[in-house]
């Protein structure tokens, strides 16, 4: 069903990028990060708690990021929904073939989940639910 409901957003050409560059740059967040919808569905169901990106830019530990998944239209990544924001665990970059499997230049970021973002939350209208996050090492 979210797949169809993906589908016809995407036939009616909905942009949430411009939106949540905006809602990022109003928190101090780091950015957004465009995801196909399959794996969004695998971090936000909890079947994975990381992604295979090319390497960011100046992602450090600890910084708050938002995960939307997207569609291509017209060789444009369109965010599909607000998606969600986590915040960065640990980002294992592979520059020179430094981890066996994954392709230089890209980098594996493991990430925590806080909440999903709704339209009250990014409008300003409603504060998120604030969550402690437990010290590093009980991170998983």
């Amino acid at each position: 069903m979210k797949k169809l409901q993906r589908s016809i957003k995407t036939k009616s050409n909905p942009d949430y990028t411009a939106i949540l560059n905006q809602f990022c740059n109003e928190k101090n967040y780091y950015g957004v990060l465009l995801v196909d919808h399959d794996t969004y569905d695998d971090l936000f169901c909890k079947h994975r708690n990381f992604v295979i990106v090319p390497i960011p830019k100046q992602l450090n530990y600890h910084d708050k990021l938002i995960v939307a998944p997207s569609a291509i239209k017209r060789e444009t990544a369109l965010a599909l929904e607000y998606g969600s924001l986590f915040v960065v665990y640990d980002v294992l970059e592979n520059h020179h073939d430094e981890i066996e499997g994954l392709q230089p230049g890209y980098s594996i970021i493991i990430l925590n989940y806080l909440y999903q973002l709704t339209d009250d939350i990014v409008n300003g209208k409603k504060e998120p639910l604030r969550f402690e996050l437990p010290p590093a090492d009980r991170l998983q």
